[in-house]
């Protein structure tokens, strides 16, 4: 491997969408790097503590691939190139993840982990690298292919929440390990409880005569099981050439870094999807609040093939005593016939919400979806976007979906399709405040202080700064986009302003207030409580 090189902060431009009608929700969709000449793939993303956002992709370079990592400090409007480097003897990358851990600007750091083919030998590779972000210096390689074929590899954390015996944080790696003739296929787990200074702790999750591929991996803790664990998901398929297989769960108990449970076989609770999964992603509750079971809700879901149909649609399974039961619920994400494929899953910790992304290539449509933690209505699920992408020129997208810390709620990365074949990394967010006016202007002229008391129950405040006299519309939305009324339409002196308004009248829920004026346009959200 070529270390990846640090380049100098210069701004990156912000790519301009198609479509010009976004709801309220999403902005417009932002190219994170825009370089056209690079088949841009493998899109990951995170959050670090302070809101702070990077992001890497893969891209080829002559006979090798390529490892760039991005950074945006206003949610992802803006991106700067932190890095760049080849890796040696790869000829094609098949993953890239990115995990940034630490709670502070004196532990924080960025791992980057990534899977290589080498088709000239048909092995495949992996590391997993540490950086000091800021500013971006290489500091570690913890793991670096393990000595064997490595299919695939995730990473993953406790988040804003440590695992008890962890010191400031833990860190989880899983992969899918191929023997070699005679030999078995493994699923490994690897887990830092030192931050990150080293892996110090190997677990052997499953083994099999047959052959592992795609694995994922979530952490999850809650107050009735603060010393949190490490929920893996990974598929199973019968020879080398086969594309569908069983999908299987396990978990680390009864701490972060324990043994795992004896694996639970998913596609076995529905006959027609037995043997005919693929794709697993997996979700934790991660919080200080326990679920209505007392315990942790995990989710998982994959793509399953329709034979009938020649299609795919997607199945989850979830379970609300994650951490003490092996029964597992069905759930279902959409009733529509379009072919769904390329799912991804993600909690957010503040709102107690599963939010899932995935790939309608029907519709050539990324749709954005939620569920409260207790999963009440598991068949019927919240559509906060039926596609956040203003570009349909979609093949292999492979949405993405994150928390981002800063704005407590979703964002997502995929590929889009450029010219000639070549991948371009895009970004979206829920609360994006990127609309296509003036973005490198966004904020300039205000400062916006929030809202107080957040949650509320009667009257909210919306405190903000204009550096001059202003005309100020703020509006007032539900979670799904939808209107509530015009907080205020007037002119508001330069200063320090504060907007009070009734709330009396509105249901338990999140809401999104928009603030606009001039060339400026931003957004936030507050929470009802009765």
């Amino acid at each position: 491997m070529n270390r990846l090189t640090a380049q100098s902060l210069q701004n990156e431009n912000s790519g301009m969408p198609l479509k010009q009608d976004k709801s309220v929700l999403f902005g417009k969709d932002i190219v994170i790097h825009d370089q056209p000449d690079r088949n841009q793939r493998n899109i990951a993303i995170c959050s670090a503590f302070n809101g702070w956002l990077y992001a890497v992709y893969s891209y080829p370079d002559g006979p090798l691939q390529n490892i760039s990592v991005l950074k945006s400090t206003d949610n992802g409007i803006n991106w700067v190139l932190l890095a760049e480097g080849g890796i040696m003897g790869a000829e094609l990358t098949t993953r890239v993840d990115i995990i940034a851990c630490g709670d502070s600007t004196n532990n924080i750091k960025l791992f980057v982990g990534y899977v290589y083919f080498d088709t000239s030998i048909n092995v495949g590779g992996a590391y997993v690298e540490k950086y000091n972000p800021e500013p971006f210096i290489p500091e570690d390689e913890l793991l670096g292919d393990d000595g064997g074929d490595i299919r695939d590899l995730v990473i993953s954390n406790d988040e804003m929440y440590p695992s008890n015996n962890s010191n400031p944080f833990s860190l989880g790696v899983l992969y899918s390990k191929r023997g070699y003739i005679g030999a078995k296929d493994t699923i490994i787990f690897r887990s830092s409880s030192n931050g990150g200074i080293s892996l110090n702790n190997r677990q052997v999750v499953a083994t099999t005569s047959k052959f592992f591929h795609k694995v994922a991996l979530s952490f999850g803790r809650s107050p009735s099981f603060s010393g949190g664990r490490y929920f893996a998901a990974w598929e199973e398929q019968a020879n080398r050439n086969s594309t569908l297989g069983h999908i299987y769960t396990s978990h680390s108990e009864p701490n972060f870094n324990s043994t795992f449970t004896s694996p639970k076989c998913l596609d076995s609770l529905d006959l027609t999807a037995i043997n005919r999964v693929r794709n697993p992603v997996i979700a934790c509750q991660y919080n200080n609040t326990d679920n209505d079971s007392s315990n942790i809700s995990e989710i998982v879901m994959f793509e399953k093939y329709l034979p009938p149909y020649d299609a795919f649609d997607l199945k989850g399974f979830y379970n609300l005593q994650a951490t003490t039961s092996d029964h597992f619920s069905e759930l279902s994400i959409s009733t529509s016939t379009n072919n769904k494929i390329e799912p991804d899953i993600c909690f957010n910790p503040y709102n107690s919400q599963f939010m899932v992304t995935y790939f309608d290539s029907t519709q050539k449509k990324l749709p954005y979806l939620t569920n409260d933690v207790n999963l009440t209505n598991p068949n019927s699920w919240n559509i906060i976007s039926q596609g956040y992408n203003d570009n349909d020129n979609l093949i292999s997208p492979y949405p993405k979906i994150k928390i981002n810390t800063g704005q407590q709620d979703g964002m997502n990365v995929w590929n889009s399709e450029g010219t000639n074949g070549k991948g371009i990394a895009m970004f979206d967010a829920v609360l994006s405040n990127y609309t296509g006016i003036s973005e490198n202007n966004q904020t300039e002229g205000i400062k916006l202080y929030g809202s107080y008391p957040n949650p509320c129950s009667a009257f909210l405040n919306i405190g903000f700064e204009l550096q001059k006299a202003e005309k100020i519309t703020i509006d007032l939305y539900n979670i799904i986009g939808n209107p509530e009324k015009t907080i205020t339409n007037h002119w508001y002196n330069g200063g320090n302003n504060i907007v009070t308004t009734d709330v009396s009248n509105l249901s338990s829920g999140t809401y999104i207030y928009t603030l606009e004026g001039g060339d400026f346009f931003i957004s936030g959200k507050f929470t009802v409580l009765r």
